[in-house]
């Protein structure tokens, strides 16, 4: 009876992944919401704020997971150009053997093959497609697909694939692909329970200024 209802006690302690992308704020959106994300969000909070819902949010981030796994790594670059990106994405990468281009984008890498930062992508993914406005605009020029996340005032211009998410959270962009990381090895069936119990969210967070 002790067994069971210990067996009992974890369970019912046992978050779900959509439970912990909440506590992290992956839905939380912002005040201004375009016509292309209405489909994707839950409801308007008292304080202006929308928010994602995020079985949406999950939904998109396993499609986004099984697309990224059709492609050779190195022929996946992920961009991001935001403070809070840097990190994750170079998690991210280091997990999944794809391409990071964090900080700064170098306008022509996508067109240029003069320039020393050329590279032949075969799939983008970008952090929020404003910041990396230019690797969007490269990509398809490029004739590129680009998935993208999307927060609920972002446009879907030039964009594949959306994952609905807050995309500038400092705890959001880490959480985000460190589930986005696992499901890709998931789905390249690589992920063994060992594996998965060492990435861990704390390795994709960014070192904050005051630290």
């Amino acid at each position: 009876m002790s067994e069971e209802k210990a067996t009992t006690g974890e369970a019912a302690v046992k978050e779900t992944i959509q439970e912990i992308l909440v506590k992290n704020t992956v839905h939380i959106g912002s005040k201004i919401k375009v016509k292309h994300m209405e489909k994707f969000i839950f409801r308007l909070r008292a304080d202006g704020v929308y928010l994602i819902d995020i079985n949406k949010t999950v939904e998109r981030l396993n499609i986004a997971a099984r697309f990224i796994s059709f492609f050779q790594p190195e022929k996946v670059v992920v961009v991001s150009t935001h403070v809070y990106g840097a990190k994750p994405v170079q998690k991210f990468c280091e997990l999944t053997g794809c391409v990071p281009i964090t900080e700064r984008f170098e306008p022509g890498s996508f067109t240029n093959p003069q320039l020393e930062t050329y590279m032949e992508p075969e799939l983008i993914l970008v952090s929020d497609p404003r910041y990396d406005r230019q690797a969007v605009i490269e990509a398809r020029i490029a004739r590129i697909p680009v998935i993208a996340m999307c927060s609920t005032d972002n446009t879907f211009n030039d964009i594949d694939l959306v994952i609905p998410m807050n995309n500038r959270g400092r705890l959001a962009l880490p959480y985000a692909f460190w589930y986005l990381a696992q499901r890709v090895l998931v789905e390249r069936g690589v992920l063994t329970e060992e594996l998965a119990s060492n990435i861990k969210p704390d390795d994709f967070l960014a070192v904050q200024p005051s630290e």
